[in-house]
């Protein structure tokens, strides 16, 4: 009796071809939700990060009777230092030293990442954008940072000719007391804010310039030179030319917007990578998204404490 056999039938190019096509499509579907769940995920945790940051201010309001203050000469540093111990941070607070400048040992060590300035934490980072990015633009290497107390419609120092930066229309919560000495911070105490807390920007969000080595002062938070650790309300979120003399568009064409003219007097805006809009936290130490397309009279409004408005949040 002869045996038939039956081949295996298997697929076809053009069956396999079909099969490839079906999965791209696939996965070209499911890519950008897969993208929007990511980055959901990361802005929550953007909102968490300035959270902390409200309750320490908070925190250190009711220990001290006022919030820290922004920046300071005298010696040089920022609110953040003054914050650690509020956001459980005492081990970095215990090895700065006060008494001396920031870019100084044991704060800061030249070109090295052992001075506890340099040392990257978390609650440092929005993790849309570059988490553990330091400063090395120059030998005073420091961690950068997505997070900026809020400056107001003033730049650094305010240009008293500009009417729109008149101290008449309010201040922000963080300043200085004659709006341009450095050695003079301005205290701040909630109940200063006349506006309502709930109507009053603390902190918002930076995108920080894109290489460690970038001579550009976004994200170098940690640096009380102007302006590094603040945002102003000059532009609405996300639009405008920040003004700075730590920058250069022409060599670093990947950062925001930046010019150099008209340094003296310096300013820049609130950004971030969240879609169409930024984080602020406000007084009352809650978080809210702001859009893009938010007015600029809203948005300087929020930015005053006692500018005697009635701000309407979007």
């Amino acid at each position: 009796m002869s045996k038939i056999f039956q081949a295996n039938r298997g697929f076809t190019l053009v069956e396999l071809l079909v099969v490839i096509a079906i999965i791209g499509i696939l996965v070209a579907l499911l890519l950008p939700a897969v993208q929007s769940a990511r980055e959901s995920s990361r802005r929550t945790q953007c909102v968490n990060n300035l959270k902390q940051w409200g309750l320490g201010m908070h925190n250190h309001h009711d220990t001290r009777g006022e919030l820290p203050v922004a920046a300071q000469n005298n010696p040089r540093r920022v609110w953040v230092v003054l914050v650690w111990p509020f956001v459980e941070q005492g081990n970095f607070s215990v090895q700065f030293n006060e008494s001396t400048h920031f870019y100084l040992p044991p704060n800061t060590v030249t070109s090295t990442t052992t001075g506890i300035y340099a040392k990257p934490m978390p609650l440092y980072y929005c993790p849309s954008d570059r988490v553990n990015a330091i400063w090395k633009g120059d030998v005073y290497w420091r961690a950068r940072g997505s997070y900026v107390i809020n400056w107001g419609h003033m730049a650094v120092p305010y240009l008293s000719t500009d009417p729109a930066q008149s101290p008449n229309l309010g201040i922000a919560p963080f300043g200085y007391k004659d709006y341009v000495s450095a050695s003079n911070p301005l205290k701040t105490r909630l109940a200063d804010m006349t506006d309502g807390t709930s109507n009053t920007m603390l902190m918002s969000e930076i995108i920080m310039a894109r290489g460690d080595a970038d001579f550009d002062i976004r994200g170098d938070f940690l640096n009380d030179d102007r302006p590094c650790t603040q945002y102003m309300t000059i532009n609405t979120p996300n639009s405008g030319t920040d003004v700075s003399p730590y920058c250069n568009s022409t060599t670093y064409p990947r950062n925001p917007r930046c010019t150099t003219t008209g340094s003296g007097n310096a300013h820049k805006t609130a950004r971030s990578r969240h879609m169409n809009g930024v984080n602020v936290m406000l007084g009352d130490a809650s978080v809210r998204f702001i859009p893009n397309n938010i007015s600029l009279t809203t948005w300087r409004q929020l930015g005053t404490m006692n500018g005697g408005e009635a701000a309407t949040l979007p």
